[in-house]
C-alpha cells in the first residue's frame, strides 16, 4: 500500500508506537465504525491533567497584571466540573472528590509562586510544525508554556500533575525546543519540567543536542510510517499486553461511551475494570463494614469458609449476601455489576 496521508509525529504518538504498535494502532490508526472517529479510553489522572493545564494555559490570553486576580481554584473547580464522573472516568465519588482537591493543591501551588507574574507567549491556537520527512511527515506538538526572558529569549515549561517523572532519554522536551526555535522569532534560552504535585517551581532540564535528536525523530518517524505503510502493528507480546489490552475491552462491550466527537475527533469511553469496581465498593458507604469484608472475602473464599469465621448462621448469611446484592444493584452501574457478578455467586 503507497503512503498516501500526511503523516503527523508528536511525542504521545511516538510513546505509543513504542510501548506497543497494536496500542499505536488502536489510538491513531483506528475509526469507530459507526462515528469515524478516532477513539480514545478516559481515566483520571488525564482527566485531572486535562482540568489543570486548561486552567492554567487559557491565562495566557490573560494581561500578566491581570492574572494574580484570577482565582485560579475557582477556575479549577469550574473546568474540572466538566470531568466528573463517567466523562472523567471516575467510578466512585471518593476518587473523584481525591483528584479534585489535588488539582486545588496544584492551584495554590502556581498561585503562590511567581509563575503569573512573568510575561509569556501566546501559543494558543497555533500549531508549529516540523519537516521531518519531505512535507508528508511532520513533527507536531503543543507546547505547555513559553515564558519571556527579560533578555528577550524563550523558557520552554511542560506541566506535569503525574507522580512519575520523565527519564532521561525522553524526547518530549527536545521536541518542544525543536518545534520552537523553528516557528518563534524568540531564541530558546531554558526548558523546564514543572511538576506540580510537589515542585514550588519549574525545574530547569538538559537536553542535550538538537541534532541527534532529530536523526533520532527521523527514525522513529520512519519506522511508524512503514508500520503504516504496510498495515503491520503486532502487539509486543504474544498476546495482548497491558498497553493495548484495554482497547480491546471497549470491543467487548466493558466500557460505556461518555463523549463523541470532541474537539479532536474522538469518541471517548470510560471502562469498568473488575479492580476498579471493587474498590469502588469498599470505598463508598452503601456496604456497612460487615458487608464490605464479606464482598472481600468473598473474592478467594467459599461462602461455606466466611460463615464459619464470621460465626453466622446459614440463614443470616444468605440474608446478608442478599442485602449486599441489592445494595450492588442499587449502587452500580450495569456494566459494574457484569464485572463483579461472579464474586458473590
Amino acid at each position: 500500500m503507497a503512503f498516501k496521508k500526511k503523516l503527523w509525529i508528536s511525542y504521545s504518538a511516538i510513546s505509543s508506537y513504542a510501548r506497543c504498535p497494536h496500542l499505536y494502532y488502536l489510538e491513531y490508526e483506528y475509526r469507530n465504525p459507526k462515528t469515524g472517529n478516532r477513539i480514545q479510553i478516559t481515566n483520571p489522572y488525564l482527566s485531572l491533567g486535562s482540568a489543570v493545564h486548561e486552567t492554567i494555559e487559557g491565562l495566557l490570553i490573560v494581561p500578566v497584571k491581570e492574572r494574580k486576580k484570577v482565582d485560579l481554584k475557582k477556575r479549577f473547580a469550574d473546568i474540572f466540573d466538566s470531568y466528573r464522573g463517567l466523562k472523567g472516568g471516575f467510578l466512585s465519588r471518593k476518587k473523584e472528590d481525591n483528584f479534585y482537591q489535588r488539582g486545588l493543591e496544584m492551584m495554590e501551588r502556581v498561585e503562590k509562586s511567581s509563575f503569573l507574574s512573568k510575561p509569556s507567549i501566546n501559543t494558543i491556537g497555533k500549531f508549529p510544525t516540523f519537516d521531518l520527512i519531505g512535507d508528508d511527515v511532520k513533527l507536531v506538538g503543543n507546547v505547555d508554556w513559553i515564558e519571556s526572558l527579560p533578555g528577550g529569549g524563550a523558557h520552554i515549561i511542560d506541566f506535569k500533575t503525574g507522580n512519575s517523572k520523565e527519564n532521561n532519554g525522553s524526547l518530549q522536551l527536545p521536541i518542544y525546543t525543536i518545534l520552537a526555535k523553528n516557528n518563534l522569532k524568540e531564541n530558546v534560552e531554558r526548558v523546564s519540567y514543572w511538576y506540580l504535585q510537589h515542585d514550588d517551581e519549574p525545574k530547569a532540564q538538559e537536553i542535550g543536542n538538537l541534532d541527534s535528536h532529530i536523526t533520532t525523530l527521523k527514525e522513529k518517524a520512519a519506522t511508524i510510517k512503514n508500520a503504516i505503510e504496510e498495515n503491520y502493528f503486532p502487539c509486543s507480546y504474544a498476546e495482548r499486553c497491558f498497553s493495548c489490552s484495554d482497547y480491546e475491552r471497549i470491543f467487548n462491550g466493558e466500557a460505556e461511551i461518555v463523549e463523541t466527537g470532541n474537539n479532536h475527533k474522538k469518541d471517548v469511553f470510560c471502562l469498568f475494570k473488575k479492580k476498579d469496581v471493587i474498590e469502588k465498593v469498599l470505598e463508598e458507604d452503601f456496604l456497612d463494614e460487615r458487608e464490605k469484608k464479606i464482598f472481600e472475602m468473598r473474592m478467594d473464599t467459599p461462602m461455606e469458609l466466611i460463615t464459619k469465621e464470621l460465626r453466622l448462621s446459614e440463614k443470616k448469611s444468605e440474608k446478608i449476601v442478599a442485602e449486599i446484592k441489592e445494595k450492588l444493584k442499587k449502587n452500580l452501574h450495569q456494566k459494574e455489576l457484569k464485572t463483579i457478578v461472579k464474586i458473590l455467586q
